[in-house]
């Protein structure tokens, strides 16, 4: 087990690299500037899109956008990009926050934490993600992403062309 606060950025591009079969990842908030080419969170978004295109199965799960609460800008922005991108998501159920920051790369590692997909979160010293690659976290992860992959509640997007308005979804 490794205990990541600055470390969690390149150990995160390392892990994704390596990626052979999976990966899985639960967002709360996730901000992208996709204009610059050298933004951490884009080249991440870019670096998941070049894996689901070699045919590595990429899902999110993201927190549903409701008006009123600090991500919501972010978070249809996000979609969005998903959308645009050909990315397969779930949307937490209406109602509910999905603030699990959790990524599960094939059956080898799981990153557990409060480290959202933010530069600002990426640069915190005060973030914490625990990177773990033990049999029983990582299955305890897959299961967890299954029942949640597999609840009615959760919207499902499959990849795919969206009818995408000049703002938001």
């Amino acid at each position: 087990m490794k205990i990541h606060t600055t470390t969690y950025g390149p150990a995160l591009r390392k892990a994704l690299s390596a990626a052979e079969f999976r990966v899985w990842i639960s967002v709360y908030v996730a901000t992208l500037n996709f204009r610059k080419k050298n933004d951490m969170i884009y080249i991440l978004f870019r670096s998941l899109q070049r894996k689901l295109d070699s045919g590595i199965d990429v899902r999110l799960l993201v927190d549903r956008p409701r008006l009123h609460k600090p991500n919501y800008h972010a978070g249809r922005f996000l979609i969005r990009r998903l959308k645009e991108w050909y990315f397969p998501f779930w949307l937490a159920p209406a109602g509910h926050t999905l603030h699990a920051k959790v990524i599960l790369i094939d059956d080898r590692q799981a990153f557990i934490g409060s480290h959202n997909l933010a530069k600002s979160s990426l640069l915190n010293p005060l973030e914490m993600t625990v990177e773990a690659t033990d049999r029983g976290t990582i299955d305890a992860v897959d299961q967890w992403f299954t029942a949640n992959f597999q609840d009615p509640h959760f919207e499902y997007f499959p990849a795919g062309k969206y009818e995408i308005g000049d703002m938001y979804p």
